[in-house]
């Protein structure tokens, strides 16, 4: 096989080069010289991860497609923490990317698995107070394009980014509690019941019917035909008065005094 470096990167004080090479070997360069100070062994996997400490250049981290994540003392050439991403009936994760917190005491990776991996000293109570899956129940919602070909949300007919903010749910679409609604950007403040959603039955692509969260409204609100939402309705109104506003500015545009033809443009 071709040797192919994959991945490079330069140590905190850059007296050191580590490079990732397709053969699962990392090499340590001297950064002046380039002499080849030490091979690193451990990965199964092609490495496109490499991160340095932020500040002790001794330190540097690896991960790969193989599921695995080294610590290495680059000085030394030995590693000194490894972990294995194992996930439970499904094999390893392979490792996509990881980065150290500004002080150096944790890192985070993200895997193909869709995980994200918090790794560092203390207690990680602080974790627990919040669900292991978490998702926006918009996140796989079907889009499409109008005839100016803009991309509208299927369901609501509505611009992505003008939707209300998305519920949290689990990996079935199940919606978690008020408490953790509130953590999403523009929900830190409604009422309890602006934060409760309205469950639906959507068909999937193999013809399941499941429960998934298609829109936001409460009970009495729907007994009395109100909005789903101050913000639907606000978003609603928006999208009236540009509506109004593209057909008076279309108008003017056809029907000048020229008589000439004229460019519509968007309100």
């Amino acid at each position: 096989m071709k040797p192919k470096v994959t991945m490079i990167a330069w140590n905190q004080n850059d007296n050191y080069v580590v490079t990732a090479v397709n053969n699962h070997l990392l090499k340590v360069w001297n950064s002046s010289t380039g002499q080849l100070l030490h091979d690193l062994v451990g990965h199964a996997d092609e490495v496109f991860v490499l991160e340095t400490h932020p500040f002790d250049a001794r330190i540097m981290l690896s991960a790969g497609h193989d599921g695995n994540i080294f610590i290495w003392d680059i000085t030394k050439g030995v590693k000194t923490k490894h972990y294995f991403n194992m996930i439970e009936g499904q094999g390893h994760g392979a490792v996509f990317d990881c980065k150290f917190s500004p002080d150096g005491q944790h890192f985070a990776c993200t895997d193909s698995h869709g995980h994200l991996l918090i790794f560092g000293f203390g207690c990680s109570k602080p974790y627990e107070k919040i669900p292991d899956q978490m998702f926006f129940h918009t996140d796989y919602r079907p889009l499409i394009r109008d005839s100016n070909n803009y991309v509208l949300d299927e369901q609501t007919q509505q611009a992505p980014h003008l939707m209300p903010p998305p519920f949290l749910v689990d990996v079935d679409g199940n919606p978690h509690p008020t408490k953790y609604q509130r953590l999403v950007p523009g929900r830190e403040n409604c009422a309890d019941e602006h934060l409760i959603p309205q469950l639906g039955y959507v068909a999937t692509s193999d013809g399941e019917v499941v429960e998934q969260v298609i829109g936001q409204q409460t009970v009495d609100q729907d007994e009395q035909n109100l909005e789903p939402s101050i913000l639907d309705g606000m978003i609603r109104q928006l999208q009236l008065e540009q509506d109004l506003r593209n057909g008076a500015d279309q108008e003017s545009a056809s029907g000048g005094p020229q008589g000439g033809e004229g460019t519509p443009r968007r309100g």
